[in-house]
């Protein structure tokens, strides 16, 4: 079950000795290193700016040759864009694309519309399996429904470097009426989201690095294996996309756009077909 205390997305796996133990303990995580098999369509964005410097974004393999993040994590065309594949497990091998100008799709045009992105990779990807995207109308959680959202962000509230070990979480959904106060933050000027709270009631917050990772459910599918035959299969299906967690510190609203919203939805169909 998870702690009370403070819920960070990342988690410190190593390095902690005895004298750090009391200071740990205050914002010791229970979120866990993901499972080796799982979360493989996790990908790193990554900005290679001209200084050497980086900035580092989650995102979401939800199709052979697509990405799904969130629009903040393009720093524009003072940088380089490329996404990493095959970040996790730590024994996978990695693989980074450049994504030329023309394949970042934006889909905010002004302030208030939800800043997610969709980023085209220049080959099909043959050895991971994309996280689903419902076809057709699909519907948001509903409040209380706990998912998974994996991060690889800062392990303080202050901020700082990331982990290298992809960390798991499980939160529950609440509906944009029901998210913890918002007002000051630009989150309450989009429709298309909702939030994640602490299961049993813990605290989280979402750190520099966490920012466009998916929001998951494990669902059964059918998968046609011959003409004749298909199995019931589970799957990991996207219902959002994580847009807190991108500034030097942490945030305690841990925010998410609707891809299952109708504007959105038809707009991820689009480029998908």
């Amino acid at each position: 079950m998870w702690n009370a205390g403070l819920l960070l997305l990342s988690l410190l796996t190593v390095g902690v000795g005895p004298s750090d133990a009391e200071d740990v303990e205050k914002r010791l995580v229970t979120s866990i290193t993901c499972p080796d098999t799982e979360r493989l369509h996790h990908v790193r964005v990554v900005n290679e700016f001209h200084d050497g410097t980086r900035a580092i974004c989650g995102g979401t393999l939800i199709h052979d040759q697509w990405v799904i993040s969130a629009s903040h994590c393009y720093a524009g065309r003072d940088s380089t864009l490329k996404v990493e594949l095959g970040g996790h497990p730590k024994m996978a091998v990695k693989k980074q694309l450049r994504i030329g100008s023309k394949d970042i799709r934006i889909y905010a045009k002004s302030a208030k519309e939800e800043p997610i992105m969709m980023l085209k990779l220049p080959e099909r990807v043959k050895n991971i399996s994309p996280a689903m995207v419902k076809t057709g109308d699909c519907l948001a959680p509903s409040d209380g429904e706990e998912l998974q959202v994996s991060g690889r962000g800062a392990t303080t509230a202050e901020g700082g470097p990331g982990v290298k070990d992809l960390m798991c979480l499980e939160v529950k959904t609440l509906s944009k009426n029901h998210c913890p106060d918002l007002s000051g933050t630009g989150y309450e000027n989009h429709k298309y989201i909702y939030c994640g709270g602490g299961v049993d009631g813990a605290e989280i917050k979402a750190c520099k690095g966490d920012s466009g990772s998916g929001l998951l459910k494990k669902e059964m599918t059918s998968k046609s294996h011959f003409f004749f035959w298909t199995k019931e299969v589970k799957v990991d299906v996207l219902y959002g996309v994580l847009i807190s967690g991108h500034g030097d510190e942490c945030e305690d609203k841990f925010v998410f756009v609707d891809i299952c919203a109708k504007p959105i939805k038809k707009w991820i169909d689009k480029l998908l077909s």
